[in-house]
């Protein structure tokens, strides 16, 4: 199989820490180009591209987005990185460039994002071919493919729980939206022995049945115990990343091969949360007096890197504090995104139309944490929050808002 192609585009003089580690794990073969020379040259190749953002991207803003708008014809990845190793500034950029941000800092994050980037390149070129013989096959092949898709939906929907239950003082509840009819989410909750139980939020790159069918297999891999001379013993939630991550690896998948993921343990008797996640987002603390925060730990997308690693952080909780683990489609719904019909600052659909036009051009940022929503849940608790949600996401998909599958899974302790 030829190397993939990777362009890095340098618009000043620093070059992130973690960079030079990063890509020598992607094995690409890599360009190195300043922004102007960049500018001139986009159309005459199709290598995935990496930005490298000064501190203030301001004074490169015309430049930068000329970069953008002619990356936009032949649509590539592309990946903006912060040079400071901060978060990465708002760019502005065409609707059809799929783009991603991630801080220079981290070589072990940044080499998965860039794997993760330069695998969905397969990705893209196999829904492309399906699409295309999926249109020369007519009515008929179409109307049989939605049977069989509908087929696929319910058979997908068997492997998720039909209820939550609720163990001891631990209570869930979910909110679960996909945009198609299968989806690349998974959400579970099992019992691993009398006093733990696993939780998991698992989401597949792209969508449709190829992710669909990863979450089947995701479903059986996400093993929370294992047993050892007659016994059971429960593994740490790094270690079901780790092992998931390995078997991801092992399987040579060639459509969705990676995943992000955040999985947690609760021991039901001492109340005791062990969580970790692999480039999901950062999962949600509320605690029962209405302060929140984001955990932020470290780990990389699953199924990308070898013998990687994942944080873990452990939380001891008391009655009415409250954990929510999510997709990213639930950052897309939550950042500022524009406003609709009936709502302060819309007057017709036509002009909320018009602000979602602009919205995909802009992009959208990760954030959670500065969004209202997430002031309402500190306010009014995990349910209300909740509802906000899955009622924001009907709204937006009436409009046709661009979203993403929808997961997010959330568990309470309740006064014994």
């Amino acid at each position: 199989m030829a190397r993939p192609n990777l362009q890095v585009v340098l618009t000043d003089d620093v070059v992130p820490a973690g960079l030079p580690a990063a890509l020598s794990r992607t094995q690409a073969t890599v360009r190195f180009s300043p922004l102007r020379e960049a500018v001139r040259t986009a159309s005459h190749h199709d290598d995935d591209v990496v930005v490298v953002l000064p501190t203030d991207p301001a004074p490169i803003a015309s430049t930068l987005g000329a970069l953008l708008n002619r990356l936009a014809i032949r649509p590539r990845a592309t990946l903006l990185v912060s040079a400071a190793g901060g978060p990465v500034a708002r760019v502005p950029h065409p609707a059809g460039l799929p783009i991603e941000t991630a801080s220079g800092h981290d070589a072990d994050e940044l080499a998965g994002r860039l794997t993760a980037m330069l695998g969905l390149r397969t990705a893209r070129r196999s829904s492309r071919r399906a699409t295309v013989a999926g249109d020369r096959g007519g009515a008929a092949v179409s109307q049989r493919y939605a049977r069989q898709l509908r087929v696929a939906q319910r058979v997908q929907r068997e492997f998720f729980p039909d209820h939550l239950p609720r163990f001891g003082q631990a209570s869930f509840r979910v909110v679960y939206e996909p945009v198609e009819y299968v989806s690349g989410d998974i959400f579970d909750v099992h019992a691993l022995d009398a006093e733990h139980v696993g939780i998991a939020v698992v989401d597949a790159a792209e969508h449709g049945i190829p992710a669909a069918l990863l979450t089947v297999y995701i479903k059986r891999a996400l093993r929370g115990r294992e047993k050892e001379r007659g016994s059971y013993y429960i593994l740490s939630p790094d270690e079901v990343l780790s092992r998931l991550n390995e078997d991801l690896l092992d399987a040579h998948l060639t459509d969705c091969p990676f995943v992000a993921a955040v999985y947690a343990v609760l021991n039901t008797r001492t109340l005791e949360l062990s969580v970790a996640r692999g480039g999901a987002p950062y999962p949600i603390y509320r605690q029962a007096d209405g302060r929140t925060r984001l955990l932020s730990l470290e780990g990389g997308v699953v199924g990308v890197l070898p013998e990687a690693r994942f944080e873990v952080a452990t939380l001891r909780l008391a009655p009415g504090d409250s954990v929510l683990l999510y997709s990213d489609g639930l950052e897309r719904i939550v950042a500022p995104p524009p406003a609709l019909p009936g709502e302060h600052g819309a007057e017709s659909v036509e002009g909320t139309h018009a602000t979602i036009a602009e919205y995909r051009r802009q992009g959208v940022a990760d954030a959670v944490a500065e969004s209202a929503w997430l002031a309402g849940l500190a306010r009014d608790g995990v349910p209300a929050a909740l509802d906000a949600l899955a009622e924001r996401q009907r709204k937006l998909r009436r409009v046709g808002f661009p979203l993403d599958d929808l997961t997010a899974l959330a568990l309470r302790i309740e006064p014994s």
